[in-house]
């Protein structure tokens, strides 16, 4: 009989050429306290860095640590904070909905300025813009209307060499 192990977890046992499965963990063992860690940190580097300054003693390889790495997304699921049940009063209810209606107020006049002062620097421009039209349009000489527009000279076509109606036969020798 012989068994058979793989990085961190027991795979099954080998009797004759069969082999029986057993249950075995999927994963390696993460501590709550690695989970906090993985969690905390924004990319895998820092998280290799401060993994061995949390845990010096630890015995766990990059390989180890790139598999837990790895299982990020599914400790963030797990780890979901229950929604947390506030019981407010009325008064304070109405009180946040007044301080956020000054909140948008202020911003919505904010808007306004700033929407004004964009349609009057549109406007500005529009007229320097008419103003320098006009200024060009005096030094381009005015073509008077009655005058024949310019003809275009014909195209020449290149001659093209014709070749004889008969060819030579092509003698061809063995």
């Amino acid at each position: 009989m012989e068994a058979i192990f793989y990085p961190n977890q027991y795979v099954g046992v080998i009797k004759g050429n069969t082999m029986q499965e057993t249950t075995g963990r999927k994963y390696q063992v993460v501590t709550e306290d690695e989970i906090d860690l993985v969690l905390k940190c924004q990319d895998s580097h820092e998280f290799y860095d401060q993994y061995f300054k949390a845990f010096p003693d630890s015995r766990k390889g990059p390989d180890s640590l790139s598999r837990i790495w790895k299982r990020r997304s599914e400790f963030a699921k797990k780890r979901q904070p229950q929604p947390v049940q506030v019981t407010t009063s009325p008064q304070e209810i109405i009180e946040l909905l007044t301080e956020q209606n000054k909140v948008l107020n202020t911003l919505s006049s904010l808007t306004r300025e700033s929407l004004e002062i964009n349609r009057q620097i549109v406007s500005k421009l529009v007229q320097q813009n008419n103003i320098l039209l006009r200024g060009r349009t005096r030094h381009i000489p005015v073509k008077p209307q009655n005058e024949p527009p310019l003809e275009t000279p014909a195209r020449n076509t290149p001659v093209q060499n014709k070749s004889p109606e008969k060819l030579a036969p092509v003698m061809v020798a063995s």
